[in-house]
């Protein structure tokens, strides 16, 4: 697991300092999140907020990717305790992203798949109390895998500043309960907003960033 956190961690450091050099954009987004868990034991979708920055890279031949560190409220609604298992994670998404239509265009619909680092940093019930044993161990993982992908739409308010849209559905990999004999893995499907500006300036001519 380390050496795939390692190798994720390189691929961005890679990606980023090529796409240095181009187009590059820097934001906020926000969106919602509904999420369930997966497994042995009977929930329902709960909603939750999603905040946080982002990056895009894009080329002239419609491929790109974008890096996210999002706040994101995943857990579940449970039938049997008429409560809510919220799951509080730190997510960091690297998202290959293709892009439809041509360089230049306002308004271009995206589809996106990639990994997502994720980071459990609270678990708390319904009222807001905070869910650990007696003896302080946790109920959940703090790390948990999982794969996003989705589509959306990037629309050019004004030059260089984009309007992101974009549907997601993320699937964790990992069993995030430590309960013995229970398995429960994340999904969540998220509606998220964004505005992203330029990282320096634009040559118009090349389609080039100028970071100098």
């Amino acid at each position: 697991m380390r050496n795939c956190i390692i190798l994720l961690l390189a691929l961005t450091l890679s990606i980023s300092a090529a796409s240095a050099q181009e187009n590059v954009s820097i934001g906020p987004i926000a969106g919602v999140s509904f999420a369930n868990l997966h497994g042995n034991r009977e929930t329902s979708t709960k909603p939750g907020l999603t905040v946080g920055a982002f990056y895009n890279y894009s080329s002239k031949t419609g491929f790109g990717f974008s890096g996210q560190l999002l706040f994101t409220q995943l857990g579940a609604k449970v039938f049997e305790k008429t409560n809510e298992v919220n799951l509080n994670y730190i997510q960091a998404p690297l998202l290959f992203t293709f892009f439809f239509g041509r360089f230049g265009d306002r308004l271009r619909p995206k589809l996106f798949v990639g990994p997502s680092l994720n980071f459990l940093v609270s678990a708390k019930d319904k009222d807001g109390n905070s869910i650990e044993r007696p003896n302080n161990m946790r109920y959940y993982n703090i790390f948990d895998l999982g794969i996003t992908g989705g589509a959306g739409l990037n629309y050019e308010l004004s030059p260089k500043v984009w309007l992101n849209f974009d549907v997601r559905y993320g699937m964790g990999l990992l069993n995030v309960s430590r309960a013995n004999n229970e398995n429960l893995k994340n999904r969540n499907l998220g509606i998220n907003l964004g505005l992203s500006f330029p990282l320096g300036t634009y040559d118009k001519k090349s389609g080039r960033l100028r970071t100098r």
